[in-house]
């Protein structure tokens, strides 16, 4: 019977460079089949295929009749955009754990490891950042009058100032840990952005000075490299990094089904990690919220999609006109007491939570906490925002509404929760 392709022994196979290539094939293999499972034809029909119709119309309805406010002030939101792009990313391998049993007795496969991280790097920045350019060129040719040479230069622009950052990333976050690398990381972005898009709008008065700046990144990138290069002991780096961008990936659709689980954290938390009480232990609700409100806090899983929902939100009341934003901010804490409460819910689920056998009554007593307490942040910073466009729009007295707002926000977050309740769309199981 013969033997089938896979099952041939061919030494060539396991070298560091073609291994690189099967497993960031294997990678975006995997990344394809979870998106397909739910990216099925309803989803295309009913989402995806109407978004890109209603963004080409609009985008050409752009381009054929521009408004009159279309000024440099949205090129910069453009150039803010593609330094935001650059922030996001890794320095990746593809180690895996079982690289470690032969990692030792063949050096040289560390060194090739290393060299097809930094090329992978290169070319992935080099793609995404010619894929937005060129989904903007249009714009910034018709309406902006930049020239093509600018456009192209550009695209060198992000993707070497783009891979010196994943280089300085994966660095601080070897050389620091806890709060330190936290503040080191969000000062970093904001030097780069700004940094970023200063020299953008240079370069549109003489493209000169933006190819002079791609000069130095690229020595700063290729000081980076020779650094890694030369790093000793990065192994369980690399693979807590795989895990994290793994679990990332697939956390928003298929949680449940991955093909491998990311590997528990066996350092203790940055908040809390004595385990003090947050909250007074008075009864067994108070004891529940404290251990609820301490995992929001610090658990990845359950504070994003609260700060996702929150930059959202941002967005949703500060462009369109006042009225209408008032209305969504009214209706926006219905949707976010939705998604707490689905958090709360599957939270309840969990095999150490599960363990209790928590009374109805109290369940529900906290879950009216949780949704008024948890929504109540979002709700207080959208209605600054509120109070700000009220402010700007009739201006003297009306600058009260800064203070005013908010507590109208949780007066109108108490009724909305006892609506939901009274309705029993919260209601245990």
């Amino acid at each position: 019977m013969p033997k089938s392709i896979t099952d041939e022994f061919r030494p060539n196979r396991y070298q560091p460079i073609p291994m690189f290539l099967e497993r960031v094939l294997a990678n975006w293999k995997a990344s394809w089949k979870i998106w397909r499972m739910v990216m099925d034809w309803a989803t295309w029909l009913y989402i995806l295929l109407p978004g890109l119709f209603i963004f080409g119309g609009m985008y050409r309805d752009l381009l054929r009749d521009p408004p009159e406010g279309l000024d440099r002030s949205f090129l910069v939101l453009i150039y803010i955009s593609l330094g935001l792009l650059q922030l996001i990313g890794k320095y990746r391998t593809f180690a895996e754990p079982g690289d470690g049993l032969f990692l030792h007795r063949h050096a040289r496969w560390n060194k090739g490891k290393i060299l097809s991280g930094f090329v992978y790097g290169f070319l992935m920045r080099l793609s995404v950042s010619a894929l937005l350019v060129a989904i903007a060129a249009p714009l910034l040719l018709q309406i902006f009058k930049l020239t093509s040479g600018y456009l192209v230069i550009l695209i060198l622009y992000c993707s070497i100032s783009g891979y010196a950052w994943i280089l300085l990333k994966d660095r601080l976050s070897q050389l620091r840990q806890g709060w330190g690398r936290s503040l080191v990381l969000i000062c970093s972005y904001i030097v780069f952005i700004i940094v970023f898009v200063l020299l953008a709008e240079y370069g549109q008065e003489s493209t000169a000075v933006l190819g002079s700046a791609i000069i130095p990144m690229a020595a700063v990138a290729a000081w980076l490299m020779w650094l890694r290069h030369r790093m000793q002991g990065t192994f369980l780096h690399e693979i807590a990094t795989e895990n994290a961008l793994y679990a990332a990936k697939v956390k928003w659709i298929l949680k449940e089904a991955m093909d491998k689980k990311p590997t528990p954290m066996l350092r203790r938390p940055m908040l809390f990690p004595r385990s003090q009480p947050l909250l007074k232990h008075r009864d067994d609700t108070s004891r529940l919220l404290d251990s609820w409100f301490k995992s929001a806090l610090r658990r990845v899983d359950l504070y994003y999609p609260m700060l996702y929902f929150a930059s959202i939100g941002i967005a949703a009341v500060s462009l369109p006109p006042l009225l209408l934003a008032v209305l969504v901010w009214l209706a926006l804490p219905m949707l976010v007491m939705l998604m707490l409460q689905r958090q709360w819910s599957k939270w309840l689920t969990e095999p150490y939570i599960a363990l209790f056998n928590w009374r109805i009554e109290m369940l529900e007593q906290a879950a009216n906490k949780v949704r008024v307490w948890g929504a109540l942040p979002t709700m207080i910073l959208w209605a600054i925002v509120i109070g700000v466009k009220i402010g700007l729009a009739y201006g003297g007295a009306s600058w009260f509404a800064v203070a005013a707002a908010p507590i109208a926000g949780y007066f109108w977050l108490q009724f909305v929760n006892e609506i939901f309740a009274s309705i029993k769309v919260f209601r245990q199981d």
